[in-house]
């Protein structure tokens, strides 16, 4: 009995040797390629190595990642020292449904330039008892100055990022794996802005986008692949729901494009649709797009902290909503009935977070566990394609306020 539990405790140590080997394999060449990348654009000299873990990967392989990390850079000329030194390079570990996604950002002086990396984890997704799907979040952007929003655009072969911060819009292409830089705009505006600016971008109908902010209006255009951005006061509604066509599973008809009338002097939306309800709502913060059968619904989180839907011309209270915080939006998972409401978190810590529901009548139902964020959530819009929402989180690793950070994710779902 003694020889056979010996021989189980040493085919258990083989196997878990065999997987720390494997995944040391599976690392090594994603690192390899991001340091690449990373010197290439840093040059040889001392430089200063963060690593930040927010994907799936155990705490056990960071030193690991680390080490070849270090190493691969010193094959490059670049020095990693504790020392503050020119060169900053944070490097965070994320993932979405499609798997890994590894995120280099350096940094020199005020100028920040971004590698990243797709990687297999070969881990399945975690799930928890009584949840349909599992939320991901993939680093798109981070920058110390405060973001509103934030877009990614294809058209061609050109794949373009844009920036919306309080006063200036800025556009990036990708070109090599990195984010560069190509065009910083001011944006006109003849009313003073509020002290809590909120903005959102949204794919134009016809321009290549549109950027809305309290009192003003932008559109950026392409020409020859060369991009112009104009920008004019406006009372416009902004769009509170992304176009585009429902499956029969999302209940078979076509999403209105439902705009609402902003306050430009407060930070939040009057309660005039467009088009409207036939009736007068109070003030909200944000709303959402729920498929029904009979039609859409609209989810409303009220000014006042409280949660309510619209349909068939009644506004029925949410039950359930009792830990929501300000911030909604849809994503068309394909989890579960297809469409699920993502809800930050009440904000009663300095952390915050963001859960899915579905609300197939006036309950919410939680379906996923809450993901973590390591600070509140700035601004949550949908994405373009409605797949993934756009989440902004200002984060600080000290609390002061010349620290603070601005972090941009994807949010999206994984079915369990």
């Amino acid at each position: 009995m003694r020889r056979f539990l010996k021989l189980a405790m040493v085919v258990v140590w083989l196997q878990a040797a065999l997987f720390r080997a494997n995944a040391a394999v599976n690392r090594a060449q994603p690192v390899a390629d991001l340091a690449k990348q990373i010197a290439a654009i840093a040059g040889p000299g001392p430089a200063k190595l963060t690593i930040r873990n927010q994907s799936s990967l155990s705490s056990e392989e960071l030193p690991a990642i680390r080490q070849m990390m270090e190493r691969n850079l010193r094959g490059y000329g670049v020095l990693v020292s504790p020392a503050d030194g020119a060169t900053l390079i944070r490097v965070t570990l994320s993932e979405n449904t499609m798997g890994g996604l590894w995120v280099a950002e350096i940094q020199e002086g005020k100028e920040v330039r971004v590698a990243m990396v797709r990687v297999d984890l070969g881990t399945a997704a975690r799930t928890q008892a009584g949840t349909g799907m599992t939320l991901r979040k993939t680093l798109v952007w981070q920058q110390g100055e405060p973001v509103l929003d934030v877009l990614l655009l294809q058209a061609g072969a050109i794949r373009r990022m844009v920036v919306l911060e309080p006063e200036r819009i800025e556009s990036y292409v990708m070109s090599a794996g990195v984010w560069t830089k190509e065009q910083q705009v001011e944006i006109a505006h003849t009313r003073p802005s509020p002290r809590d600016m909120r903005g959102h971008l949204i794919v134009g109908q016809e321009s290549l986008f549109d950027a809305y902010l309290p009192g003003a209006l932008c559109s950026g255009a392409e020409s020859n692949g060369a991009l112009t951005v104009s920008c004019a006061d406006s009372d416009d509604p902004w769009p509170l729901t992304t176009p585009r066509p429902l499956s029969e599973r999302d209940g078979g008809s076509n999403t209105v494009l439902q705009k609402a009338f902003y306050n430009a002097t407060r930070n939040y939306f009057t309660g005039v649709l467009a088009p409207g309800f036939g009736m007068q709502l109070q003030p909200f913060y944000s709303a959402a797009a729920i498929p029904r059968l009979s039609g859409v619904a609209e989810l409303l989180s009220g000014v006042d902290g409280k949660a309510v839907i619209i349909e068939n011309n009644a506004i029925k209270a949410i039950a359930g909503a009792r830990d929501w915080g300000s911030d909604l939006a849809t994503i068309h998972s394909g989890c579960g009935s297809g469409v699920q409401a993502l809800v930050s978190g009440s904000g009663a810590t300095p952390t915050d977070s963001v859960r899915a529901y579905e609300i197939p009548g006036r309950e919410a139902e939680p379906v996923s566990a809450p993901l973590a964020l390591d600070g509140p959530v700035m601004a949550m819009w949908p994405s373009s394609d409605g797949a993934s929402a756009t989440v902004v989180v200002q984060t600080s690793a000290t609390g002061q306020a010349q620290s603070m950070q601005y972090e941009v994710y994807s949010v999206s779902a994984l079915c369990n």
